[in-house]
């Protein structure tokens, strides 16, 4: 079979090197996905960020939290330990919420960086969130273009204090949606940053013993904007929070879809998805082409039919029609004959006692019965004619000696 199918193997294998070669060598795209997660090294990961934090928060605890809140601080005593979540959306259910919020009070710190809240903490807190959107800047006008709004491409933030405070700002030019706070309680919150249209994007709120940070530009903590020229903010911004043991989370995260499926490694990677459909498309080719060239129809082939019986039949019938019972009768006897010398084992020579006491012992059939049997067989043997009835009588005795025997 293989040596049928030498030209589609070979086909097949330089299909896939050919393959393989194009995914080695060809630049893979940059994945810009915001998934805000501390192992992503893409540019909306938070890998760098993550791995800074013993420079940020040195001879700290740093412990990852991979389920809700609830069941992180549940049944729990923190105390003096710094929360950071850093996501798009940020919108924990009440019960999350509501330990979250016994967390801080007992005198910890929460860190949320987000661009969009909902739910119950949102609520609690009454911030309520605007966007810029695509950066959009109304106020200024394009000169190519009379009358249309310019997008913009930057946005730049600072912070409010003096100490802070960085002269020009710092400027971000993709991925920042530019956030910030349309309304807050400003009883129990304080503005600790701004945009360049001094719209507050970083508030401080105290509750209890504890502190609450919100801030409104998730993007500027990932990897692309981490290491770039604008990594003093994220390190300014970090400095609010005390120097305590940190948890990090990585369960409110816009990545944090996981896949159970036994083929998740391939499916994760592109090149090894496109391959696995390489192969499957490549097994479904080989089969349509080599039924074609292999399969054919199998013919029913009839068993052979036993005619024996039909033949002596037909021969019998023609003896007995040309009235030659003398000839029927001399092949009845030899048939039976041969029958015996095959059954037994024994010579049909000689019809003596002895022979007709073994047939009858074998057999289980009376020596009286046996005697009349062969008896008559020698004398229809000895004549040169029979009559028909005579023949019906050799007929009848062979008949009823296969009936009766036992072997």
């Amino acid at each position: 079979m293989l040596k049928g199918n030498k030209i589609y193997i070979f086909f097949l294998t330089l299909c896939f090197t050919v393959l393989v070669l194009i995914q080695v060598y060809t630049p893979k795209p940059i994945d810009w996905t915001q998934t805000y997660g501390k192992k992503d090294k893409i540019p909306f990961g938070t890998s760098a960020i993550y791995s800074m934090l013993p420079e940020i928060f040195p001879g700290q605890i740093i412990r990852t939290c991979e389920t809700p809140i609830y069941n992180t601080l549940k049944n729990t005593s923190y105390k003096g330990y710094n929360y950071i979540i850093i996501n798009d959306e940020f919108a924990p259910d009440s019960l999350d919420t509501r330990e979250l919020f016994k967390f801080v009070s007992r005198g910890n710190t929460l860190f949320v960086a987000a661009n969009a809240f909902s739910g119950k903490f949102e609520d609690s807190l009454k911030i309520n969130i605007d966007k810029h959107f695509a950066l959009f800047d109304f106020d200024v006008k394009d000169t190519a273009f009379t009358g249309l709004n310019y997008k913009r491409d930057t946005v730049t933030v600072n912070f409010m204090n003096p100490k802070l405070k960085e002269p020009g700002g710092y400027s971000y030019t993709k991925g920042v949606d530019g956030a910030w706070f349309k309304s807050f309680d400003t009883a129990q919150t304080t503005a600790i940053g701004n945009d360049h249209k001094n719209q507050i994007n970083f508030i401080k709120i105290t509750m209890g013993k504890g502190t609450i940070f919100i801030s409104t530009l998730p993007e500027v903590f990932t990897n692309y904007h981490f290491v770039g020229s604008n990594y003093n903010y994220v390190y300014k911004a970090l400095s609010h929070l005390p120097a305590q043991p940190i948890l990090w989370d990585e369960f409110y995260k816009a990545g944090n879809v996981k896949n159970e499926s036994p083929l998740r490694v391939i499916f994760n990677n592109s090149s090894l998805l496109r391959a696995y459909y390489l192969l499957i498309l490549s097994l479904i080719l080989f089969m349509i082409f080599g039924a074609k060239r292999k399969q054919r129809i199998i013919p029913v082939i009839e068993p052979f039919k036993n005619t024996s019986l039909q033949f002596v039949d037909t021969v019998g019938t023609l003896y007995y029609q040309t009235g030659d019972h003398k000839n029927v009768a001399d092949k009845k006897i030899t048939y039976f004959l041969e029958y015996i010398r095959t059954a037994f084992q024994t010579k049909t020579i000689l019809f003596d006692d002895p022979f007709i006491e073994r047939i009858s012992n074998l057999s289980g059939i009376k020596q009286e019965t046996i005697h009349q049997l062969f008896y008559y067989i020698s004398e229809i043997s000895a004549r040169a004619s029979v009559t028909q009835e005579e023949l019906l009588k050799l007929n009848r005795l062979i008949e009823d000696f296969h009936k009766q025997n036992k072997r």
